[in-house]
């Protein structure tokens, strides 16, 4: 018996039901097979056997490999140096660093032109015995000027610690959008931290900051120093070992002391670890010109950056190596991140 012409629109309505809750069964069922993705960029700097700077390479050029496995790279289309920076400035501030201080607080004009610009954002922080926020992420002109001008020396001599003070800054960069930089302006090894060089680096890879700096040897710098500049030591506690005398307002130059320095300088420091690990750079300086010649060295890199894309799958969480490399240049020195930490 066929049904009424008055019962087969109410018939008709609950097979669609049936059938769409049985799609929408299948589709609860297949939920957990769904692969998400997050987006790895790997800021890459190519320079050629002289030094400089390569331009004009295309996505296809790069060989970026992820666990070994090739993976499907994009080379970002946005003009170079366009994306917003979030810079944090870390600064050594233990007494020993006196001298290069002095250079230090004259380089604030330098940071949004040539780093920066005027979209982007920039912190300090301090470190010798402890670790002090001189400014939040500001695009003032001003406050960062003003930041760095304000940095003194604190009363601990010898303590400096770097690694803290840079998992602090890990901890601060996480609600950052754009691009993270970090530059350390500081001796080339850590003294005094509670954090290891693994948790820092950790925590550095972990937010996708890339690490600069612009190292010093505490006894070169002084050389150089005016004596108004030069750490005052008076009121630091006596060390068993050392002379009981006050130090000499002008001290004589302590050559052993100095080729000890530039030896342990050649060696693998806090520094040079953490700059190779996240595609960052190093740039020495002794006097205030070579400090500002740093900046400008470092601007220069940071904005001709090649910057690649590549899809990470969720489903592989934990630490991942990266490789990049350039197949057909073996003239040209490719420095890129080693690692990349997946959800």
């Amino acid at each position: 018996m066929m049904p009424s012409k008055g019962t087969l629109a109410p018939m008709l309505r609950r097979t669609i039901i049936c059938v769409l809750c049985g799609l929408a069964g299948i589709a609860a069922q297949n939920d957990p097979l769904r692969v998400q993705t997050q987006l790895v960029q790997v800021p890459v700097s190519v320079v050629d056997k002289n030094g400089r700077i390569v331009e004009g390479l295309r996505a296809q050029d790069f060989a970026v490999l992820a666990d070994g496995a090739r993976q499907e790279a994009t080379l970002d289309d946005f003009p170079i140096g366009s994306a917003p920076i979030s810079l944090v400035i870390a600064v050594q501030s233990s007494g020993i660093a006196s001298p290069a201080l002095a250079k230090i607080r004259r380089i604030g004009g330098l940071i949004q032109p040539l780093l920066t610009g005027p979209r982007g954002a920039v912190a300090v922080v301090t470190f010798d015995n402890r670790i002090n926020w001189l400014q939040d992420f500001t695009s003032d002109d001003g406050r960062i000027r003003s930041a760095l001008q304000s940095v003194e020396a604190g009363r601990s001599v010898q303590d400096a610690r770097m690694l803290d003070a840079i998992s602090s800054v890990a901890r601060h960069m996480q609600q950052r959008p754009g691009r993270k930089i970090l530059l350390l302006i500081s001796e080339s090894r850590d003294r005094g931290s509670e954090t290891t060089m693994q948790q820092a680096l950790e925590a550095v890879e972990r937010q996708d900051i890339e690490v600069f700096a612009a190292h010093y040897s505490a006894f070169a710098t002084s050389l150089s120093a005016k004596p108004k500049d030069l750490p005052d030591l008076s009121s630091e506690p006596e060390l068993p070992d050392e002379p009981t005398q006050k130090p000499n307002p002008s001290p004589s130059v302590n050559f052993t002391a100095i080729f000890t320095e530039f030896a342990r300088l050649h060696k693998t420091g806090s520094i040079r670890v953490l700059t190779h690990a996240t595609g960052g750079s190093d740039f020495p300086f002794l006097k205030e010109h070579g400090l500002e010649d740093s900046i400008e060295k470092l601007g220069i890199e940071v904005h001709s950056q090649y910057i690649l894309s590549f899809q990470h799958f969720k489903k592989t969480a934990g630490w991942h190596q990266i490789s990049v490399s350039l197949p057909g240049h073996s003239d040209f020195r490719v420095r890129a991140r080693t690692a990349y930490w997946g959800d």
